[in-house]
C-alpha cells in the first residue's frame, strides 16, 4: 500500500486529547474496512511517522473527521509532517484498542463489523 504524506497542525481535541487530522478517507484511499476496537469504536491501523518520529496506531473517525491522536511531545498549534501505511500488526491493534478507550465512541457501532 502506498505511503501517504501530508502536513497538519496539532489540535487539541474532546477530554485533552492531541490529535491531527487525516485529509482522507483510508477506506476510500486504501480500500480496506475499518477493524473493531473498544466498545462501539472502529478504526484503520497504521504505521509511519510523524515529523520523523516512529508512529502506530489508528486513525479513527468522528464527527465525520478523520483524525490520529498523537503523544504529548507535540503541541497544540504545531505543524507536523505526517506519513501514514495500512498495517494488520497485532502490537499495532493492542495499542489502538488502548488508545480508542479515550476518545467518545459513536453512539451506533457500524454495522459491517462483528
Amino acid at each position: 500500500m502506498p505511503i501517504k504524506t501530508f502536513k497538519a497542525e496539532v489540535i487539541q481535541g474532546h477530554k485533552g486529547v492531541l490529535a491531527v487530522l487525516v485529509p482522507f478517507d483510508p477506506e476510500e484511499l486504501w480500500k480496506q474496512k475499518p477493524v473493531k476496537l473498544a466498545g462501539r469504536r472502529h478504526g484503520w491501523l497504521v504505521k509511519g511517522s510523524i515529523d520523523g518520529e516512529p508512529f502506530d496506531g489508528y486513525i479513527g473517525l468522528r464527527w465525520d473527521r478523520f483524525f490520529i491522536m498523537v503523544d504529548e511531545g507535540f503541541k497544540p498549534g504545531q505543524t507536523v509532517t505526517v506519513k501514514l501505511q495500512p498495517t494488520s500488526n497485532a502490537q499495532t491493534l493492542a495499542k489502538a484498542v488502548e488508545q480508542s478507550k479515550i476518545t467518545t465512541q459513536p453512539k451506533r457501532a457500524r454495522a459491517d463489523l462483528a
